[in-house]
């Protein structure tokens, strides 16, 4: 084999291997699915066990234990149609009745977040659509769900400019406000607490949820990717599950990482090499 075709092969490798690795980190939305995710936001409310079941299919269902206070799933891709959402006491038998549940129609091309909300006396089930559509270019949209119950109401927006939304309440979510993309300062505001400042890099064509929680103690906020256009399957999770197939926000951050340091390890060797080739043909 000569030195030029093993060249050529090596360098199609690490581009079919980068490749796969960029695919890894950013799979394509199925048209003719619904993606559903779920999120525990009641701060006096247990650990629970959630169920999802199809109304169609009973049979197809998947359980996630030990949901927290402040966790997020992963979005799960499932095909279109109603599905019961269901909590259950951490451990609780199957077959006890359910704390709570709800009813869920999922459409193709949509995703939804099932979140409990409120205080456990009067914990609900709510139903928010994701917004998956493109924001206006060198925009993000951005929305808050309201998960502190020590910030009864708060007002939020970016750091030394008018917030864009205010009086946002408890148990409550506000609609996506288009924001500048890129990086700044995001600040949450409640009465009678200091002001919570979270440093965020925002990207065009994207859209993000602001969840404030009750943390040790304080009152606190994450910032969450929703998605990435309509084109590209959502993720935007933290601290959870939802099913064995789910995606893993970290797994899907070291793929990023590997495509990066493969690129930067395969571009100056490739180059290297085809210089020795040619080294070589000219002698």
């Amino acid at each position: 084999m000569t030195m030029l075709r093993r060249v050529l092969i090596l360098v199609a490798a690490v581009g079919a291997a980068l490749g796969l690795v960029l695919a890894a980190a950013a799979p394509a939305m199925a048209a003719d699915q619904a993606y559903l995710r779920l999120a525990h936001l009641s701060p006096d409310t247990p650990k629970v066990d959630v169920y999802v079941a199809s109304v169609a299919d009973p049979g197809n269902s998947i359980v996630v234990p030990g949901v927290g206070y402040g966790a997020v799933s992963p979005y799960r891709p499932v095909a279109p149609g109603s599905y019961v959402v269901s909590m259950r006491a951490a451990g609780a038998s199957k077959d006890s009745p359910p704390v709570i549940s709800t009813t869920v129609d999922a459409k193709a091309g949509q995703a939804y977040t099932v979140a409990g909300t409120g205080l456990s006396a009067s914990l609900g089930l709510t139903v928010l659509n994701d917004q998956l559509d493109l924001p206006p270019a060198g925009k993000a949209a951005v929305r808050c769900i309201n998960g502190a119950v020590s910030a009864s109401a708060v007002d939020i927006g970016q750091a030394d400019k008018q917030p864009w939304a205010t009086g946002v309440k408890f148990a409550t979510t506000t609609p996506y406000t288009d924001v500048n993309a890129g990086t700044w300062t995001l600040r949450v505001t409640a009465p009678g607490k200091p002001p919570v400042d979270l440093p965020v890099t925002v990207d065009q064509n994207s859209t993000y949820s602001v969840v404030l929680l009750d943390k040790k103690g304080a009152f606190s906020a994450q910032i969450i990717r929703d998605s990435a256009g309509s084109q590209v399957a959502p993720v935007g999770g933290v601290e959870t599950g939802f099913g064995g197939t789910a995606p893993d926000p970290l797994a899907l951050l070291a793929f990023g990482t590997a495509a990066v340091a493969l690129g930067a390890v395969a571009a100056p060797t490739a180059v290297r090499l085809v210089a020795g080739v040619r080294r070589a043909c000219t002698r």
